[in-house]
């Protein structure tokens, strides 16, 4: 006959081997969701290291339109004194061609 301090040392001793199994399980559960997360962050960063060379490369192409822009006011500035100049050269050309009697 078995003592009763036996059987109930064994009970426990199961229940906490029961409990054991179901904590490694949980366990290896949540390494694999870390590890899952940790996929997901990777993807995330290499992203975000997409988005930032995007980004600059819109920067560059702002700084570049802003400078042709710029440089088309420029040259509107000069289309003015050219169009002077080549209307005083004409008139010039058509009173030195004018006979004076």
């Amino acid at each position: 006959m078995t003592n009763p301090i036996e059987t109930d040392l064994a009970e426990i001793l199961k229940e906490i081997k029961s409990d054991q199994k179901k904590m490694l399980d949980q366990i290896s559960d949540l390494k694999i969701g870390q590890s899952n997360i940790n996929g997901r962050i990777g993807r995330l960063e290499e992203k975000v290291t997409n988005i930032d060379e995007t980004v600059k490369e819109i920067k560059d192409t702002q700084k570049t339109l802003v400078s042709d822009v710029a440089n088309l006011k420029g040259a509107k500035s000069l289309i003015i004194p050219i169009i002077v100049a080549v209307t005083a050269s004409i008139l010039t050309l058509v009173i030195r061609a004018i006979p004076i009697s």
